[in-house]
């Protein structure tokens, strides 16, 4: 499956706990399995695959989204392994004020933001992940900016001594 560490990713971002990540994705795995004969031979079975996760994570098991901790995610480390300890410090205080940031936006924003900026998912498979209008995911995208702007703004004077 090319596209299993894109689902664990979504899964995980979306129900900030690992063991419901890896079942939301193992079921979503075997429901795509399941029913592979329904995507169109001319669509996009990353967005068809993903748009499965994202109704298992949300399904009846959906759990309270309010903390994360996404310290056993390696390709979300933002330090540098050359950098000196102040610069890491620095950086992982920064890394933790993001993911808080992230975290308190509502679902509908959060994901929208994650499937476009991690996923890197083009606005037509943001919309048909999230069964959503092509104008509804980029005003959601459009609000989760400015909301995470507003919410990191006091930032700049720490980016400024940051160096």
């Amino acid at each position: 499956m090319p596209h299993l560490n894109a689902a664990y990713t979504l899964a995980r971002y979306l129900t900030h706990d690992v063991s419901e990540a890896e079942d939301a994705t193992q079921e979503a795995i075997l429901r795509a399995v399941r029913y592979i004969h329904t995507l169109r031979n001319d669509g996009d079975a990353r967005a068809w695959l993903l748009a499965i996760v994202r109704r298992e994570c949300y399904g009846g098991r959906r759990r309270r989204i309010d903390t994360v901790a996404f310290d056993d995610v390696p390709e979300l480390q933002l330090v540098d392994q050359g950098a000196s300890p102040d610069t890491a410090a620095n950086r992982s205080i920064l890394q933790h004020r993001i993911r808080e940031a992230v975290s308190a936006l509502p679902d509908g924003l959060r994901e929208t933001l994650i499937l476009r900026e991690i996923q890197q998912c083009s606005y037509d498979e943001i919309a048909t992940i999230t069964e959503v209008p092509l104008g509804t995911v980029m005003s959601r995208l459009s609000r989760a900016r400015a909301r995470l702007a507003e919410s990191l703004a006091n930032l700049v004077t720490f980016e400024e001594g940051y160096g």
